[in-house]
C-alpha cells in the first residue's frame, strides 16, 4: 500500500495581493490558517484511508511536528550551552597561561638550591674576611688617634 503525501496548506490568494506587494505577502504568511484535526482526517480519508488509519496518520504527523519543535529547541539550548562552556574554558585557559608565566619566571628547585649554596659560600667568605678588615680598620683608627693626640708637655 502506498503512503499518502502529507497535506500542505496553499496560501489563500486575496484579490488585494495580486499586485505583488511584499508587505501583503508577509501578511498572508502570518495569516496562514493551520488545518484542524478534522480537516487533516478528511484529507487522508479523501486519499483512500479509512477513518482509523486517517486518525493514526494525523497522530503520527502531529508527533513528528512535536519532535521537530523539541529537537530545534534543544539545538538552541545545546548551542547556548556550548557557547557558554567555550567561554568558560577560554577564561580558565587564560588564567592557566598567567599562572604558567609566573611559574616560568621563578627559579626551579635546582636553581634555588644553587643560589642557596652560592650565597652560603659568599657569606662564609665574608665571615672569614671580615675580622681581618675590622682589624685593619682598628689599626688605622689607633694610628690616627695617636698622631692627633695632643702631647702633654710639662
Amino acid at each position: 500500500m502506498q503512503q499518502p503525501g502529507t497535506p500542505s496548506i496553499a496560501p489563500q490568494k486575496d484579490k488585494e495581493s495580486s499586485g505583488g506587494n511584499n508587505n501583503n505577502n508577509n501578511n498572508n504568511k502570518a495569516k496562514k490558517k493551520i488545518p484542524t484535526p478534522k480537516e487533516l482526517i478528511s484529507h487522508y480519508q479523501n486519499q483512500g484511508l479509512d477513518s482509523e488509519q486517517a486518525s493514526i496518520k494525523v497522530i503520527e504527523d502531529l508527533q513528528n511536528v512535536v519532535m521537530r519543535v523539541i529537537s530545534s529547541n534543544s539545538k538552541a539550548k545545546k548551542d547556548k550551552f556550548l557557547i557558554d562552556t567555550s567561554r568558560k574554558i577560554d577564561g580558565v585557559n587564560s588564567r592557566l597561561a598567567v599562572v604558567d608565566m609566573k611559574l616560568d619566571s621563578k627559579p626551579s628547585y635546582l636553581q634555588t638550591f644553587a643560589i642557596g649554596i652560592a650565597s652560603g659560600a659568599a657569606l662564609n667568605g665574608i665571615n672569614s674576611v671580615l675580622p681581618h678588615v675590622f682589624e685593619g680598620l682598628g689599626q688605622i683608627w689607633s694610628s690616627v688617634r695617636t698622631v692627633t693626640k695632643p702631647s702633654s708637655s710639662p
